[in-house]
């Protein structure tokens, strides 16, 4: 599936980005995580925070496409398209968040109990679709992204079938 995200000849070559937020420092605020603008490299603060200045930043400057500056993060976002994104070499791809948020509950139910789920109706403890989850996968394979089948595939005891009952 191709990124139909309008603005990524908006995309600049920006420095590394800062590891605060210019913003909240000048007034003492606090900021829950950081992101930075891929037109100008302007740091500013998510939409979590409390001032959300990385998304003032784009609607006062019209710039469309930010990063999460986070350590484990690699996405970018398009505020006016509405798209979550990731580079790979060659060019983009859009981010799946279901098939993301899976992948991290299903590593962790691969610590904790040493397996994927096999029952549909399973979920996480905070009530996320575990089971769901990996039987909407299994049977995605032939419309996946190499990136995500890579992804799927590297999860310990991954299979493209259901197991039998």
């Amino acid at each position: 599936m191709p990124v139909t995200c309008t603005h990524l000849e908006e995309i600049a070559a920006v420095d590394q980005g800062l590891d605060v937020c210019p913003l909240c420092v000048e007034t003492g605020s606090r900021w829950v995580h950081l992101r930075q603008c891929m037109t100008c490299g302007q740091t500013g603060c998510c939409t979590s925070s409390p001032n959300t200045h990385a998304s003032k930043h784009a609607a006062a400057s019209g710039h469309p496409i930010m990063r999460s500056l986070e350590e484990d993060e690699d996405w970018l976002w398009c505020f006016l398209d509405e798209q979550q994104f990731r580079a790979v070499p060659g060019g983009y791809f859009p981010v799946d968040p279901f098939l993301e948020a899976g992948l991290w509950y299903a590593h962790e139910a691969v610590a904790t109990v040493g397996a994927l789920p096999t029952d549909h109706a399973a979920t996480a403890p905070d009530g996320f679709p575990i089971g769901e989850w990996v039987a909407t996968y299994r049977t995605a394979q032939g419309s996946l992204e190499p990136e995500q089948v890579t992804a799927l595939e590297a999860l310990p005891g991954w299979t493209w079938a259901a197991p039998e009952a």
